[in-house]
């Protein structure tokens, strides 16, 4: 397969997007010159879906459209809300593959099923807990740093302090260099 097959094998797989439920490409990416890299964005009037190819992995994000600033969630996160009952992992990244592209295919089919198989109401624009879905997310990350450090999160009561952390995170979630 050539460079640019990401975004072909992406289009070929997740093509139900734009046949079943109405999607777009909305912005399609491949870098060969860092790290392979590449991305194919998809939207709806209410949903916008990034398949993303790191370093030889494919990851896929959701999140509502219009965009929300931190509202973009790993498919895992949305299967997890879901479809709890989902008990295999999302994501499968192989140790070792003789051909690069056909792993590649594989992980994107892979992820293209599971999105498919599990997130039929959220394609389908019938999804609105976007907002208990970052509570959850919050609730996570809290447990996480607590396990990790043993202390609790640094709450920011300041509004000034809150404004200049909210400026920030605009300007890295628009890749601007700080």
């Amino acid at each position: 397969m050539g460079e640019c097959s990401f975004i072909e094998l992406v289009k070929k797989h997740f093509g139900y997007l734009v046949e079943k439920y109405g999607f777009a490409v909305v912005a399609e990416r491949y870098d060969p010159e860092i790290f392979g890299n590449g991305l194919v964005r998809f939207q709806s009037p209410s949903v916008i879906i990034t398949v993303v190819l790191d370093r030889g992995q494919v990851l896929t994000d959701v999140q509502p459209y219009p965009e929300i600033l931190g509202r973009e969630f790993g498919l895992g996160t949305i299967i997890e809300f879901l479809a709890p009952e989902v008990s295999e992992p999302v994501y499968v990244f192989p140790d070792e593959w003789d051909d690069y592209w056909a792993m590649i295919e594989w992980q994107t089919a892979r992820v293209a099923c599971m999105l498919s198989r599990h997130c039929v109401s959220l394609l389908a624009g019938r999804f609105s807990e976007w907002e208990e879905l970052n509570n959850i997310r919050k609730v996570q990350a809290l447990n996480k740093y607590r396990a990790l450090t043993g202390t609790n999160a640094v709450k920011i009561t300041s509004r000034s302090a809150q404004e200049i952390v909210r400026k920030e995170m605009k300007k890295r979630h628009r890749g601007e260099v700080i």
